[in-house]
């Protein structure tokens, strides 16, 4: 955990938001990042094995199923204990929630909400595992 690389997967979007008040960088009204759907660069290249510490931040106003495609991954309890195993947690509106995981599966993997018109209309990523 020491070693873990520290990153952080910001949620923006949705009608009135800041996103859309301010122009939008993509083709949607949800994004990760400031960026709408998927890009050219991953976001995060890992080497097999390498373990991480993703934090989800919602900054929107609705809740999102976020699912890691070829993992998974434990969620951190406020006390910094690890909850449970899963490849899909619900972040609630303004919450941010931590994960832990190892990405020992080689691949390019997707990384999106699991609101599936949230993840049409933008609010996908993806991570390459060499």
């Amino acid at each position: 955990m020491a070693h873990a690389v520290p990153l952080t997967l910001t949620m923006e979007g949705g009608a009135m938001s800041r996103r859309m008040m301010q122009g939008m960088t993509g083709s949607g009204i949800w994004a990760f990042n400031g960026q709408s759907g998927l890009t050219e660069t991953p976001f995060h290249r890992f080497e097999r094995g390498q373990t991480a510490r993703i934090r989800l931040a919602n900054d929107t106003r609705f809740p999102h199923g976020i699912h890691l495609h070829g993992h998974h991954f434990f969620e951190v309890g406020a006390d910094g204990s690890l909850g449970a195993f899963r490849d899909t947690t619900l972040v609630d509106a303004g919450e941010i929630r931590d994960i832990i995981c190892v990405f020992d599966n080689p691949g390019n993997w997707l990384l999106h909400c699991h609101m599936l018109g949230h993840q049409a209309a933008g609010m996908k990523t993806w991570v390459t595992v060499t």
